[in-house]
This record gives structure tokens, C-alpha cells and sequence, in this order.
């Protein structure tokens, strides 16, 4: 059984395993998993990042696509400017704002989002 917790294209979903536990993953608009996500995140289930990576995460895969990016596509510059967009201080521009109308991460959401992509990366 799974809970929907986001709308649009991609979407974190709870997930509720045969034994009790839950976990967290992401799912694309044909509700199938995010593989490259959900292989990622499988690696925290039922810790407790895994939500909070779950949500990181999606954040940064919404972006890719106005980008014109793919997770295979990404560079190091690509994740820089990622982080600028959330609310990091970067010396370079980023391009167009993201999550309009949200304030920008603060020091901790920016420490968590960037583990979360160099996990995700294996930068």
C-alpha cells in the first residue's frame, strides 16, 4: 500500500512493506520508481533520511528538466548552480530562480541537500 505525498510529475510516495516497515521513494508520472532514486534511496529505508532525502532529492530532479539536464547529463558545474538556485552562495550565476515563492534552504537543508547529491552522485 502506498500514500501519495506530492503532486506533479515526479512524486515521493510512502511505502508500506508486508512487515510493518515504511520507507520512501520516488516515482515518475507512469507510477513507476525513479529507478536511479530509488536505488539511492533504498540504501536508508526505514532510517529516517529516507524521507528527508526523498524530498531533497526530488527537489533537484524537477530542476534537471527546465535545465535540460538528466542525472545522466549533470556536471559538477550543473550541481553548483543547483545549489545556488536553493540558496547556496556561489560565485557564479545559476540561472532562473527556483521554488518561487519558498524561502531559500538554510545552512542545514543546504549541508542535507548536498550529501544527498553526493550520495546520489557518488561524487
Amino acid at each position: 500500500m502506498a500514500q501519495r505525498l506530492a503532486l506533479g510529475q515526479l512524486r515521493v510516495q510512502k511505502v508500506r512493506h508486508g512487515d510493518g516497515r515504511c520507507s520512501y521513494t520516488i516515482f515518475d508520472s507512469a507510477s513507476s520508481l525513479h529507478s536511479g532514486a530509488d536505488w539511492y534511496l533504498s540504501k536508508y529505508a526505514g532510517t529516517g533520511s529516507d524521507r528527508t532525502y526523498a524530498y531533497l532529492l526530488i527537489d533537484h530532479l524537477r530542476w534537471l528538466e527546465p535545465e535540460g539536464l538528466t542525472p545522466e547529463t549533470v556536471t559538477f558545474r550543473s550541481l553548483k548552480r543547483y545549489m545556488g538556485a536553493v540558496g547556496a552562495k556561489i560565485s557564479m550565476p545559476y540561472g532562473a530562480p527556483w521554488r518561487v515563492g519558498k524561502q531559500p534552504y538554510q545552512n542545514a537543508a543546504l549541508r542535507g541537500a548536498a550529501a544527498c547529491l553526493k550520495g546520489f552522485y557518488r561524487c
